[in-house]
């Protein structure tokens, strides 16, 4: 029982951390450019001394593995760059909220994109799914308000973040021989041309705030709270942690209110509860496979993703991607 609360804690602690991102990067006095280069800097660099600690003198043959699989890392870092990219712009553009709202669209779309890259087609309550989503995102639309256009605009950005990011297990279940700490690594370094690329239009001048606000983000977010996320996946059923992965935007949302005083109105609200429902019907009804119920170690869920119908496997991935981003961080 003290294990199984201390799991629920860590669900909590995670979850406030990664509530604060929205808030954190609406509040940052940089642009997304410089925002998105200090962020993976500091990813990267954390990974790379995780990688070096682990493998000790067998980092050196890196270079070798990267040469061979150059490809794959590319397509996962451009993919995880055009992610981070389109929420910055979502946030910096409409609002904190408003990009947690469409960002939270990428479980409806999984199954989506897994019909399009050939995992199968989507069983009728994900196309339900879809639809709620669909009108909850209108919900939250302000669009009487002044300034609704940029609020529409940031929601498709938002949305397009999602795209980016429900591609990203697709991506890594494709090539999931190749080593789950190199595609880590991979994913933030690969990622970092997507923002040089636009170094010289960021704004690099920042106050002690913002550095602690980038902080915030590059560390307490993006390798503490992945580091509690993934020993919650690992000691708790995958269809409670399916589940409490929504709480994610809800969390967002009370926190923008409470930390930058954000409007949230009964509407924003409602939607975002109906994009809730909608990613609960796209993901959660496929985990309830009896062969899913049945393994119990990472390795054995992992070779699910082989074997479940398509639209099973593509969640079952969704769910090992935070174990294959922060694994390394259990010293595994």
């Amino acid at each position: 029982m003290s294990s199984y609360r201390s799991s629920l804690l860590k669900v909590a602690v995670a979850t406030i951390l990664f509530g604060s991102a929205p808030a954190a990067i609406r509040a940052v006095g940089i642009d997304s450019y410089a925002l998105g280069i200090w962020r993976l800097s500091l990813s990267a660099i954390g990974m790379t001394f995780i990688l070096a600690w682990q493998r000790g003198r067998a980092f050196r043959a890196i270079g070798g593995e990267v040469q061979r699989h150059w490809r794959l890392l590319l397509a996962v870092g451009i993919c995880f760059g055009l992610h981070w990219l389109t929420y910055f712009q979502s946030i910096k553009l409409a609002s904190a909220s408003i990009g947690a709202i469409g960002f939270s669209t990428c479980g409806v779309q999984l199954p989506l994109l897994g019909w399009a890259f050939g995992f199968g087609r989507p069983r009728m309550a994900a196309m339900v799914g879809v639809a709620l989503a669909m009108a909850g995102s209108w919900l939250c639309l302000p669009m009487e308000a002044e300034g609704s256009d940029g609020q529409f605009i940031g929601l498709l950005i938002g949305i397009l973040s999602g795209t980016f990011y429900a591609a990203l297990p697709m991506l890594h279940q494709r090539h999931a021989h190749l080593d789950n700490e190199l595609r880590t690594w991979g994913m933030f370094v690969f990622a970092l041309p997507v923002f040089l690329v636009m170094a010289p239009a960021a704004t690099w001048s920042m106050t002690a705030r913002d550095a602690w606000l980038v902080f915030h983000l590059g560390v307490v977010v993006t390798l503490i709270g992945h580091y509690l996320w993934v020993q919650v996946t690992t000691d708790l059923p995958l269809q409670l942690t399916s589940v409490l992965g929504y709480l994610q935007l809800p969390a967002s949302l009370l926190l923008n209110y409470l930390l930058i005083d954000e409007e949230m109105t009964l509407t924003m609200a409602a939607g975002g509860a109906c994009i809730v429902a909608g990613n609960m019907l796209a993901l959660v009804g496929p985990l309830q496979s009896p062969a899913v119920h049945e393994a119990d170690t990472p390795a054995e869920r992992a070779a699910l993703t082989e074997e479940l119908p398509g639209d099973a496997a593509l969640p079952l991935g969704m769910e090992l991607e935070a174990s294959d981003s922060a694994g390394v961080r259990e010293g595994k």
